[in-house]
């Protein structure tokens, strides 16, 4: 569980007493404080639970991955020392190569302006 949902509860429920001290004492300011925590509580917690939504999902894909890696066998293997061999041949058209993909992929997803 990530800090920022331990966080964003505990100062939810700190909201929930200072408002409910407010509404006991009959002092709106103290009530209205005890809103405003409650909101930045619920706020940070839901902050922690996208980050922990996002964090499992690059784990499942990482995962999914290495699936994909393995069940490939031996051409996965193959191919990535072909990769290997031709880009230590030619080091300086594997980087020019990369940079032009690079750009073409940015141009297709940005378009011009």
């Amino acid at each position: 569980m990530d800090s920022d949902r331990i966080k964003g509860a505990a100062q939810d429920l700190g909201g929930k007493v200072q408002e409910a001290a407010g509404k006991v004492f009959g002092d709106t300011s103290t009530q209205t404080e005890g809103l405003v925590r409650q909101v930045a509580g619920k706020s940070q917690n839901i902050y922690g639970q996208a980050k922990d939504a996002v964090s499992d999902v690059a784990d499942q894909a990482t995962d999914y991955a290495n699936q994909a890696y393995r069940a490939a066998g031996p051409q996965a293997e193959r191919g990535t020392q072909l990769v290997r061999d031709r880009v230590g041949d030619n080091p300086l058209t594997a980087v020019i190569l990369a940079g032009a993909i690079g750009y073409l992929l940015a141009l297709a997803i940005h378009g011009r302006n």
